[in-house]
């Protein structure tokens, strides 16, 4: 089953999948969550949090009270969570997110946009992401030959785990 191949290599990295849990739900309103939690530089917390909750603890995210909670969990004030979710806060943001996806050609997930140019559906291999990257340079390489890219190194991870 497909799905148990995907929790095998989710599991070489790092990663618990647990599809027998996962209980599909509509995400919008996780993503109006995502765009609460972006008003407040948690949007990366606050998308771990709703990726963990989904495929590893087999939660609702489509559920208020559930989204409440994950937002707790991150930092973000239960009533404004509350509040937004019960009304229609962020629906126009998330609704254009649909629509810029849609231009893309974003079909379904996951789906990755390159320079607003090039797009990889489902899960590839790395192969497959390194030829798309170095062909989406070398495209903007050609209408951007002269560039003052200011490179800052930080943390970093290479492929084989060891990190600095």
């Amino acid at each position: 089953m497909i799905s148990d191949q995907v929790a095998d290599i989710a599991r070489q990295v790092g990663l618990e999948y647990n599809f027998h849990k996962a209980i599909p739900a509509n995400s919008f309103n996780a993503h109006r969550l995502l765009h609460l939690a972006k008003n407040h530089n948690l949007q990366d917390k606050a998308k771990e949090s709703l990726l963990e909750a989904y495929f590893r603890d087999g939660r609702n995210i489509d559920d208020i009270p559930t989204l409440i909670a994950l937002g707790g969990e991150i930092g973000l004030v239960s009533t404004e969570i509350k509040n937004g979710l019960e009304s229609d806060q962020y629906a126009d943001e998330v609704n254009q997110d649909i629509f810029e996806a849609n231009q893309q050609g974003v079909t379904s997930v996951p789906s990755f946009v390159f320079d607003k140019k090039l797009t990889v559906s489902g899960a590839q291999n790395s192969k497959t992401f390194l030829e798309v990257l170095e062909k989406t340079f070398a495209e903007w390489r050609i209408e951007n030959p002269e560039t003052n890219l200011i490179v800052t190194d930080g943390q970093s991870c290479t492929i084989e785990g060891g990190c600095n």
